[in-house]
C-alpha cells in the first residue's frame, strides 16, 4: 500500500516535470485560453468565430432554397365592391442575409454544438390584377411593392462547426 502511494506521487511529480519542461505548450495554451484563464494570443481564433465565418455559405444556400420554395407565391383576392374584385399573385423574394451570431451549446456527455442565427431581408413583389385565379397564378410577379421585411432563422451546427444541411427554424428574434 505504501509503495503504491509513493509510486503515485513520483508519477505525478514526473508528469509535472515533463509538462513544465516542454517548450511552447501549444496544447496547454489553447486549453487555458479556451477556459478563459489565459489571455488569447494574437493568432488565436475562437471556435465560435470559426463557425461564424462559415455562416456565409450557409446563408447563400439557404437564401437560394427559400427563394426556390417561395417562387410560386400566394394568390390573393382584392375586393373592389362587395361582389367583384381582382386576383393577384404575391411573391416574397429574399435579397440578402446577415449572419448574426454563433453560440456554443452543450448537449451532455461532452457533446457540444453551435446554435447560429442568420437574418434574411426580403422584398414583396406582386403581379397585375386579373379576373381569374388561374390568370393571376400564371402572371409574373414583377411589380415591386416597396414592402420589405426581415426574418431570422436558427440553425444547429455540429460540434466541429460544419453545417449538416438541415433547414433553419424561423424565430421571433
Amino acid at each position: 500500500m505504501r509503495t503504491l502511494t509513493h509510486f503515485t506521487i513520483v508519477l505525478l511529480l514526473g508528469s509535472l516535470a515533463v509538462g513544465c519542461a516542454s517548450g511552447g505548450g501549444d496544447v496547454m495554451d489553447k486549453v487555458l485560453t479556451d477556459f478563459g484563464i489565459r489571455e488569447p494570443g494574437q493568432d488565436y481564433v475562437a471556435p465560435s468565430d470559426r463557425v461564424f465565418e462559415r455562416l456565409g455559405s450557409v446563408g447563400n444556400q439557404e437564401m437560394r432554397r427559400l427563394n426556390t420554395e417561395g417562387r410560386q407565391g400566394v394568390v390573393h383576392f382584392q375586393e373592389e365592391t362587395p361582389l367583384t374584385g381582382k386576383y393577384y399573385r404575391e411573391v416574397k423574394v429574399y435579397e440578402n442575409f446577415t449572419p448574426l451570431d454563433a453560440q456554443r451549446v452543450s448537449r451532455g456527455r461532452g457533446q457540444a454544438e453551435y446554435i447560429c442565427h442568420i437574418s434574411y431581408n426580403y422584398t414583396i413583389y406582386q403581379s397585375d390584377r386579373f379576373g381569374s385565379r388561374t390568370e393571376a397564378m400564371a402572371a409574373p410577379a414583377d411589380i415591386r411593392t416597396g414592402e420589405t421585411g426581415t426574418e431570422v432563422y436558427r440553425y444547429n451546427v455540429g460540434p466541429t462547426g460544419v453545417w449538416q444541411g438541415r433547414r433553419g427554424e424561423l424565430t421571433r428574434r
